[in-house]
């Protein structure tokens, strides 16, 4: 038995784990606080966004290497940040890789004293798809396990060494991976301008039922009351009032926030969105100029 099936499994695991030593970083906050990212290019280091503490500094190690770093770029979009290092660290980011489902796959992070690891399989491979924030993931990528704090931000593997992307804790628990080529994508343009813009209507959102007098089409029984508008925003130019009830937004049924923000994307900007909404009881149609914001 000393060389079994799952002896050599558990010895190629082991050695995966020891091999991402080049590129598992860890980044410290002057307050202490760590997350676990990856040494992407020799000077810069991606973290997880929405686990980044709220500093600019950072220690970052990498082996038994470690540098100083500053908060380069972050993108809520597409939930990446870069630390841009102070110097050039030795290291080698493997190949990149979209996985199967089934594949197994390997989330690494930082733990106390040294790496910390866990498997899981993909459960599930997707195509494009854009989260509420409004980045583009170039694929939808599902892991059968719970993320804990530790796996955020941290490289994903596959069992030939091949990097999936970044692991991330999405909504419901659910544990995705952000793709290596959406990272790819992002890193120079947030070493560019340290933010990617999106566009922006300048309202805030909350889903309410509608009478059947207001539903555009029977099977719409949901419409999003405008909360509040910002001034001087695209909404607000073009006349949308708070308590109003989005119907219909550039062509698509206004039943969920996240269908907005899907049609607010890097190349929105400037483009006209007819608007359908419903106020005191009467449709009303206007239009909206999408302008840019940044997502910092």
């Amino acid at each position: 038995m000393a060389n079994s099936i799952l002896t050599q499994f558990s010895s190629a695991l082991s050695e995966l784990v020891a091999n991402a030593r080049g590129f598992l970083a860890r980044a410290q906050a002057k307050d202490g606080a760590q997350l676990s990212g990856v040494l992407w290019t020799p000077n810069v280091v991606v973290v997880s966004e929405q686990a980044l503490p709220d500093a600019s500094d950072f220690d970052v190690t990498v082996a038994d290497i470690t540098a100083t770093a500053r908060l380069a770029g972050r993108d809520e979009g597409t939930n990446v940040a870069l630390l841009k290092l102070d110097r050039d660290v030795p290291g080698r980011l493997p190949a990149h890789a979209v996985p199967s489902v089934g594949a197994l796959a390997l989330a690494l992070g930082v733990g106390a004293n040294a790496p910390a690891a866990r498997l899981a399989v993909v459960r599930s491979v997707g195509g494009a798809w854009q989260s509420l924030a409004g980045g583009t993931i170039d694929h939808r990528i599902v892991l059968d396990s719970h993320l804990g704090r530790t796996e955020e931000g941290g490289p994903v593997l596959a069992a030939d060494g091949a990097i999936f992307g970044i692991a991330t804790r999405g909504a419901g628990r659910q544990s995705l991976v952000i793709p290596a080529s959406t990272i790819a994508r992002v890193v120079p343009q947030l070493l560019q301008s340290g933010v990617i813009e999106r566009g922006w209507l300048g309202v805030s959102l909350h889903p309410v039922a509608l009478p059947e007098a207001l539903r555009p089409e029977q099977s719409q029984r949901v419409g999003l009351m405008v909360m509040d508008v910002v001034a001087g925003g695209p909404a607000a130019k073009a006349g949308v009032l708070a308590g109003d009830i989005l119907l219909v937004v550039g062509g698509a049924l206004a039943t969920r926030p996240g269908k907005i923000a899907r049609q607010l994307g890097a190349d929105s900007v400037g483009r006209k969105l007819e608007l359908t909404l419903a106020r005191a009881g009467a449709i009303l149609t206007s239009e909206a100029v999408v302008e840019a914001r940044g997502s910092a």
